[in-house]
């Protein structure tokens, strides 16, 4: 009896052993989970260098009617003329300006010294004892009245403009003269001085 009871035991420990093997090999130890494809990351350089050549490629990609449109060009007043035969250079602004002086010192003086008064300035900015423009030589300090004083406006009128035009066209009734002033209304002892070369109305001009 306790044979046969032996040989029960021994049969069921051997079956649960081949059990035991059999579940070992058909269950796969490695399915825990799913298998995924990693792909290799991008590098952070490779793709900012595109984009911030692309951001370069923005800037300086300007359409050829844009860069038109937005140069500066110059006035046709900013345009220099030749005066004095080729010793200086005066824009239509500075003739303006000029014209301007002239109708403030010479109103009442005949047409001749307006002319004068014009080619005293255009002298001076011959001359290297003055400033070589228009604009520098009118506002240098009491270097005229009109501007000392105030009263140089806007106003001017066509024979003022015209005497501006003469003078830049060469015609110089003072010989060369780098000064003029009002004998009944000059104060300055030092002008005087000067060597005068001619009188013009109620101007009388001197190197």
């Amino acid at each position: 009896m306790k044979t046969r009871e032996a040989r029960m035991r021994f049969f069921f420990f051997l079956n649960s052993f081949a059990l035991l093997l059999l579940c070992l090999f058909v269950t796969p130890t490695s399915a825990s989970a799913p298998h995924v494809k990693k792909t290799a990351p991008v590098p952070v350089q490779a793709t900012a260098a595109p984009v911030q050549a692309a951001k370069k490629e923005t800037k300086t990609a300007i359409p050829a009617t844009q860069v038109k449109r937005d140069s500066v060009q110059v006035s046709r007043d900013d345009r220099r003329k030749v005066i004095r035969h080729g010793k200086g250079k005066i824009s239509d602004r500075d003739m303006e300006l000029l014209a301007r002086l002239v109708y403030a010192e010479g109103r009442g003086e005949p047409y001749e010294g307006q002319v004068a008064i014009a080619a005293v300035v255009l002298n001076r900015v011959a001359s290297s004892q003055f400033p070589n423009t228009v604009r520098e030589v009118i506002f240098a300090p009491n270097a005229f009245s009109p501007v000392r004083n105030g009263r140089l406006s806007s106003q001017t009128n066509e024979s003022a403009r015209r005497a501006v035009a003469d003078a830049v066209n060469g015609k110089d009734p003072t010989n060369g003269s780098l000064y003029f002033f009002n004998p009944d209304t000059a104060t300055s002892k030092w002008i005087w001085s000067r060597p005068q070369t001619v009188v013009i109305g109620n101007h009388r001009f001197a190197r």
